[in-house]
């Protein structure tokens, strides 16, 4: 028995916004702010650039993203202050960049982070 036969199908466009922003769990930022991200596994260190911020992760602009699951160092610069915070990759795109979602983040460096984006929301 197919009970969705019946029902009008919502466009994809439709559901695609309400599930990001459940999957992401706190609203993104524009954010531009020089980054470094270390590989803890390799130690390979890259340089990216910062262009969302969240309270649970980033989107780093990078030519060269590690692959999905990675587990990284990422220190961002910004306003002369700087956030270390270790995270996972979850998602990569080929010449683009990568989402990640930050690991526990310690009290010192959560007051950075809240700091600059209570900026960006301008509180």
């Amino acid at each position: 028995m197919r009970e969705d036969s019946s029902k009008p199908m919502m466009p994809a466009a439709a559901m695609s916004s309400p599930q990001k922003s459940e999957r992401r769990g706190a609203p993104r930022h524009p954010f531009i702010a020089s980054a470094e991200e270390t590989d803890l596994a390799s130690g390979t260190r890259l340089s990216a650039r910062v262009s969302e911020l969240s309270l649970k992760g980033c989107y780093l602009d990078t030519l060269n993203p590690f692959p999905k699951g990675t587990k990284i160092k990422l220190v961002i610069f910004y306003g002369g202050a700087t956030f270390t915070v270790h995270d996972t990759v979850i998602y990569p795109q080929p010449n683009m960049g990568m989402g990640v979602v930050f690991s526990a983040v310690e009290p010192e460096q959560l007051e950075v982070l809240t700091k600059w984006l209570a900026e960006l929301s301008g509180k």
